[in-house]
């Protein structure tokens, strides 16, 4: 009989093609279709969730699914990042410079001209965010073509009015730079040494200095350039601050249920929520009362996952947490997370809509990215980021293959292939294998009689079950379908409920 850990779940899991098993999820201005199948996971050992998670499982609350990435118009491939090699890109380096420069002088990084308005000087500035834009036309040849949008104003205040009027029949100055004719002189100074760059006369002492030594000729002496250290995510997050910065951010790390919540994750709940629901009504377009506190429990406070894990050395125990960023003493966003015995799984995020212009989705994730990596120094096993589903036809989700190394994960023999191996191949086709070795699912090789079931508040094998219930051989095809999707580990590590008959 198999040793059973202290989880159970009910499962019901939904035939494909079903319409209960059909979501529609929103990005942007994308609606795709989505078909998974689902159970509600009462109680989770960490160990037992990441054995899933490596199966393409996720988690909402305490449902957990996983989609029929066959059957889906978009398939949803699971990601995951190498913390311990993670490299920062262009880009995200000018984020976290960005984010730095606002919390260290206050200036906001610059989207358009500022609010109309006359300054001292006289002239005036305009604000694109505040003001309504109106695009100009202008006339290039007797054909009107739409310039730019530019601020408009409807009121009368000469210092608030852009108006531009173009003449077809004047015609167009043009400017040209006519280059002046060299002064004749006598000539550079030969007695002066040569005009150079500092660094490139430092070494040329040093050339001299070392052929000196050597008793060489100064051309036989190579010097090797010194490659400067990459600066690391953690030089970027933890950079000099002024003695009285503008603004002062703190990340709160609070335990959720079902552990033992923290007395800051019960005082910070209203607010919490409040941010939630400005998230989704502005940035998803919910319904204002979609959102409500009931809902906001399920999907992002309740969890199946247990605190403890055996032989484990996070700092922080097991579990799920939500990381609450708090910039003077308000909140700006929380990042819900799991910590596992190898992965630090982001769940879901949502921040204010006033503070966009931080990017705070992308710096929230380089900061879980971060903190994964100071796991990792306590925890070795601790190796992995997992940012959940990428899909490759979504636009508002490729952003997701630009933190590297990733990896996703190969929907045939579930092993972690590099995305830039991977997007050639879901380019062709949205559905593929992955892996290119003759790689087979070994984990989905599963002995039904060893399966473990629920049965009368009993743990039981399945085959044990089946002789306490001979005549329920219909239930057979879904046991075998339940175990080929949780695979032969988890199969045996948590207890599949079945219902007694009445």
């Amino acid at each position: 009989m198999p040793k059973f850990y202290a989880t159970w779940i009910f499962i019901k899991l939904l035939p494909v093609g079903s319409g209960d098993n059909t979501h529609s999820f929103k990005t942007a201005n994308y609606i795709y279709e989505s078909q998974a199948m689902g159970m509600w996971a009462h109680t989770l050992t960490v160990q037992s969730y990441q054995w899933l998670l490596e199966r393409g499982w996720r988690r909402s609350g305490r449902y957990c699914y996983k989609p029929t990435m066959e059957k889906c118009c978009c398939p949803q491939y699971m990601i995951r990042i190498s913390a311990k090699d993670f490299r920062l890109t262009k880009s995200q380096k000018k984020l976290l410079k960005k984010v730095h420069r606002y919390l260290s002088t206050g200036e906001k990084p610059w989207k358009g001209l500022e609010k109309v308005k006359p300054n001292s000087a006289g002239s005036v500035s305009v604000d694109m965010e505040t003001t309504h834009c109106k695009p100009i036309m202008a006339l290039t040849d007797g054909v009107s073509q739409e310039r730019p949008a530019v601020p408009f104003c409807d009121n009368n205040d000469a210092h608030c009015l852009f108006t531009e009027i173009v003449d077809k029949n004047k015609p167009v100055e043009k400017f040209t730079s006519e280059r002046k004719p060299p002064i004749k002189g006598s000539g550079p100074n030969s007695e002066k040494p040569k005009c150079g760059k500092a660094k490139q006369r430092r070494l040329e002492r040093k050339r001299q200095k070392l052929a000196a030594q050597a008793n060489i000729d100064p051309s036989e002496v190579i010097l090797l350039p010194k490659k400067p250290a990459e600066k690391t995510i953690e030089d970027f997050l933890n950079g000099p601050m002024p003695d009285q910065p503008a603004h002062r951010l703190e990340v709160r790390l609070v335990r959720s249920p079902p552990g033992q919540q923290s007395d800051e994750f019960s005082k910070s709940f209203d607010t919490t929520f409040l941010v939630y629901h400005r998230y989704q009504t502005v940035i998803h377009q919910d319904p204002d009362d979609k959102p409500d506190r009931q809902q906001f429990q399920r999907f992002l406070v309740d969890s199946p996952l247990q605190t403890g894990h055996q032989g484990g050395k996070s700092p922080h125990e097991y579990g799920s947490f939500h990381q609450q960023y708090w910039l003077d003493d308000k909140l700006i966003a929380v990042g819900v997370i799991d910590i596992l015995p190898s992965y630090v799984s982001s769940v879901y995020l949502y921040y204010d809509p006033v503070y966009s212009f931080l990017s705070l989705g992308t710096y929230a994730a380089l900061r879980e990215i971060a903190f994964t990596r100071n796991l990792m120094a306590v925890d070795p096993d601790i190796q992995f980021y997992c940012m959940g589903y990428y899909i490759n036809s979504c636009p508002k989700m490729r952003y997701k293959a630009n933190f590297s190394p990733s990896f996703l994960l190969c929907p045939k023999t579930y092993t972690w292939q590099p995305v830039e191996n991977c997007r050639p191949k879901l380019e062709c086709n949205a559905y593929s294998r992955l892996d290119e070795t003759n790689a087979v699912d070994e984990d989905g090789d599963v002995d039904l009689a060893s399966v473990a079931v629920l049965f009368k508040h009993q743990a039981l094998t399945y085959s044990l079950y089946q002789m306490l219930c001979p005549n329920r051989k219909q239930d057979e095809a879904e046991v075998q379908e339940y175990s080929r999707l949780v695979g032969r580990k988890c199969s045996r590590s948590i207890l599949l409920y079945r219902q007694s008959s009445k």
